[in-house]
């Protein structure tokens, strides 16, 4: 599908000279994207400190050829322009926003910030596989400080985590936040105390203990993103990390990456299907926008909403399960239902870890995060009790606490790649996913390349082009909490007999 006519989304002069000049600094960050997926893949962990001085050194190039001043007087001078195109005016917005982090923000803070995550990331996979969160806690300490450092340089108006929510989701404030979580707080805690108290209620379904094959379940995987992108393999691939995760380095070259585990086969392929929605942004990018500061996505609300649908509406539907019922008996090596596994995706019960977590406490764990960090940032809270806090709060909000610092505190990268202030947006990507599914079912589309096309046609297409706020207006549409609690509050009451 082509966005523009005759696929040509930039005409203005200034804009052509801007791209032209852009194209070295897309270099660059192709680059330290592929070095950065390496890290996490294949990278022998000794090689975590030169990576990491490698990395610093790219971020502080990248930013002086970013503060060039010919360059700077371009993105000023089209910021002045008339008559612009929607991508050219996306193009400005972008560059005008990473411009002023650049510009505050000095160039040995990066390199060092690049130098500490590095080798933060190598830390915390150990820290977490021998349940040691004194081991990461120095690493974390300094994340934090930097975290704040950054903030003021970045300059707020009421919360320095502003600063922070404002490199992921443009514009977004922790006010907003809170306001979103007040707003579904409680319906969440209603309808998961109606669950926790009905006859059909089980903490645990019995698929979660079954031991599974792994080069069997690597198999279904394969064959699962095969059918859902027939290039994969092509343009799209799979690796595995500790955490999974997506990067694209263009639209023709995108990565994902999932774990596997002895026991619990959902954890992995539910994993692959949300990280298909992150790539699928990417992949189904219109081309005349590569290697601009508009190709692929950069909000990550919208992001978000991509892969959780796909995590949810699809991956745990009944038609999904029956098209790959048989590979999932073959992984387990058992004749199971259907029915059994569509209980099994779709039980809900308070649980340690939020990869893991169901459609109804997922929001809690989101919520846990966001105060801790929010607290950090402004001073109330102290890093070297977050494993406290994190287990009073997760007694608060779902009854429960964790047996240990891995499955609590350390169970997440975010932290240890220096991402503080990305949490908030998984609930508000889940809740406008929630709106995209509204969308597509009063559309009466029902195959899964109808539903990529109209996402395309929605979403993928323009990139980062629009903000979240004017992508939404173009779909006529606004962001609207009520949708997803409706549609959680009709699936859980109709499961769980309600």
């Amino acid at each position: 599908m082509t966005t523009f006519k005759n696929n040509k989304p930039f005409r203005d002069k200034t804009v052509l000279e801007i791209l032209d000049k852009y194209k070295d600094l897309w270099a660059l960050s192709h680059v330290s994207a592929v070095s950065g997926w390496d890290l996490e893949t294949y990278m022998p962990e000794q090689g975590a400190s030169a990576r990491g001085m490698a990395l610093g050194r790219i971020s502080t190039i990248y930013q002086k050829i970013f503060l060039d001043s010919e360059f700077v007087s371009l993105i000023h001078k089209a910021g002045c322009q008339n008559g612009l195109t929607d991508a050219e005016r996306g193009v400005v917005r972008i560059l005008a926003h990473s411009l002023k982090f650049y510009e505050k923000v000095p160039p040995k803070f990066l390199e060092d910030f690049s130098l500490l995550t590095s080798q933060a990331t190598v830390v915390w996979r150990e820290a977490k596989a021998k349940n040691d969160s004194k081991l990461f806690e120095p690493y974390l300490t300094k994340i934090f400080g930097m975290n704040k450092e950054l903030a003021e340089y970045l300059t707020y108006k009421d919360s320095p985590y502003d600063a922070l929510l404002d490199q992921f989701e443009k514009g977004l404030t922790a006010a907003e936040v809170e306001s979103f979580f007040n707003e579904v707080r409680e319906p969440l805690k209603v309808l998961l105390t109606k669950i926790t108290s009905s006859k059909k209620y089980l903490k645990v379904n019995q698929l979660e203990n079954a031991k599974y094959d792994k080069v069997k379940m690597a198999d279904l995987n394969a064959k699962v993103l095969k059918y859902l992108w027939p290039e994969f393999g092509k343009n799209f691939r799979l690796d595995i990390s500790t955490h999974p995760f997506t990067t694209s380095f263009a639209s023709s070259d995108t990565r994902i990456t999932t774990w596997y585990h002895d026991t619990d086969f959902g954890r992995s392929l539910l994993a692959v299907i949300h990280e298909f929605g992150h790539a699928l942004y990417d992949l189904q990018c219109d081309k005349g926008l590569d290697m601009t500061p508009v190709g692929g996505g950069s909000s990550l609300v919208i992001h978000e909403s991509q892969s959780r649908f796909w995590e949810n509406f699809v991956g745990r539907s009944e038609g999904f399960i029956k098209k790959f019922l048989p590979d999932m008996q073959k992984v387990v090596g058992k004749n199971i239902t259907s029915s059994e596994v569509y209980s099994y995706f779709n039980k809900v019960a308070p649980g340690n870890l939020r990869v893991e977590a169901d459609e109804v406490t997922y929001h809690f764990h989101i919520m846990l995060r966001f105060e801790i960090e929010k607290g950090i940032i402004e001073g109330a809270l102290k890093v070297k009790d977050i494993p406290e806090i994190w287990n009073a709060k997760m007694k608060e909000y779902l009854g429960i606490i964790p047996k240990t610092d891995s499955e609590g505190a350390l169970q997440d990268i975010h932290w240890s790649m220096g991402s503080v202030g990305y949490f908030p947006t998984y609930s508000l990507g889940t809740f406008l996913g929630g709106q995209w599914e509204d969308k597509v079912a009063k559309s009466g589309t029902k195959s899964y390349k109808d539903i990529e096309k109209m996402l395309q046609k929605f979403v993928h297409r323009y990139g980062s082009i629009y903000t979240l706020e004017k992508l939404l207006t173009k779909n006529k549409m606004k962001f609207d909490s009520s949708v997803n609690l409706k549609y959680l509050e009709e699936k859980y009451l109709r499961i769980y007999n309600l």
